[in-house]
Parts: C-alpha cells; sequence; structure tokens
C-alpha cells in the first residue's frame, strides 16, 4: 500500500504541477492579450498624431505663403503711398511756385 499512495501521492503533485502550469499560461496569455491592445491602441494614437502633425505643417505652409503674399501688398501699397505722397507734395510745390 506504500507503493499505491507514494504513486498517488506523485500523480496528485502532477496534477497541482499542471493545474499551475495552466493557470500561469492562462494568466500570460491574458497579459500578452493586454499589451497587445495597449500596443494597438499606442499604434493608432501615432498614427493619429502623425496626421495631425501633417496636416499642421500643411497648414504653416499656408500660412507662411500667405504671410508672404501680404508682405508683398504691404509694400506694394507702402510704395503707391509713396507716390501718392510725392504727387501730391509736387503738386503743392508747382501751386506755390503758380501763386
Amino acid at each position: 500500500m506504500t507503493r499505491s499512495n507514494e504513486n498517488g501521492s506523485r500523480l496528485d503533485r502532477i496534477e497541482t504541477l499542471m493545474l499551475e502550469l495552466a493557470t500561469a499560461s492562462v494568466r500570460h496569455d491574458n497579459e500578452f492579450s493586454r499589451i497587445n491592445a495597449t500596443l494597438e491602441r499606442v499604434t493608432q494614437q501615432q498614427e493619429a498624431n502623425n496626421q495631425a502633425i501633417a496636416q499642421n505643417q500643411q497648414a504653416i505652409a499656408q500660412l507662411t505663403a500667405d504671410q508672404q503674399l501680404s508682405r508683398q501688398d504691404i509694400n506694394t501699397l507702402t510704395a503707391s503711398i509713396q507716390e501718392l505722397r510725392n504727387m501730391v507734395a509736387d503738386y503743392i510745390q508747382s501751386r506755390s511756385e503758380t501763386q
């Protein structure tokens, strides 16, 4: 009966180890599932960030182009004002000379 008890005890230990192994395997699988889900969320967020960056770069490029056009318009307007001032000064001077 000792031998039978010994075998039973070994089987119990083996069953216990198998149960622990199965439990550890399930925990491992669950942890990897959580990690994969987290990585997927991070990847999606990175893609969204990359799209936002691309949109911001386009907006910056458009604003830069608009700013350059505005500077040109300001330069043109400044030149026109200077030309008008010269014309008025010339007119005033010619009126002064005729009087």
